[in-house]
């Protein structure tokens, strides 16, 4: 009877709470240094979000290598976006690191959505056949 009582207990309360798809998300979610491989190139993107009070976010791009963007070159892309729901949305303006300096800037906007797992997924990066997921490793 008791363990009937403590698992009926649990499943109410399992009902009660929030589902971490349901769950409010604010700009602390977003916050801090983001991993991943891009699907193109199979090169490796550091994303680094800060947030202030406001609502504007710092958003720091550093990839091995822009392909598309860079041939054979590194590049540094900045951007302030802002956060509406899951969605950070950002224009980046990409610099590729050339012999005789810094190219000539190139500006992207980008999206990332806050996926349900915890994961950042870049929706409208490279034309590969597969959006690059970011993983944060550092708050």
């Amino acid at each position: 009877m008791r363990l009937y009582l403590f698992v009926a207990s649990v499943v109410i309360l399992g009902l009660a709470v929030p589902s971490g798809t349901m769950a409010q998300v604010n700009r602390r979610d977003f916050v801090g240094l983001w991993q991943a491989i891009d699907s193109l190139d199979g090169s490796t993107q550091l994303l680094s979000i800060t947030c202030s009070s406001k609502q504007d976010c710092d958003v720091r791009l550093n990839d091995t290598a822009f392909t598309d963007a860079c041939p054979d070159q590194i590049g540094f892309a900045r951007g302030e976006g802002s956060i509406q729901g899951r969605e950070l949305s950002v224009v980046l303006t990409l610099t590729c690191t050339t012999p005789d300096g810094p190219s000539a800037p190139l500006m992207q906007l980008n999206k990332f959505v806050l996926e349900s797992n915890g994961t950042l997924t870049n929706i409208n990066d490279d034309p590969g056949p597969v959006a690059n997921v970011f993983h944060r490793i550092s708050k």
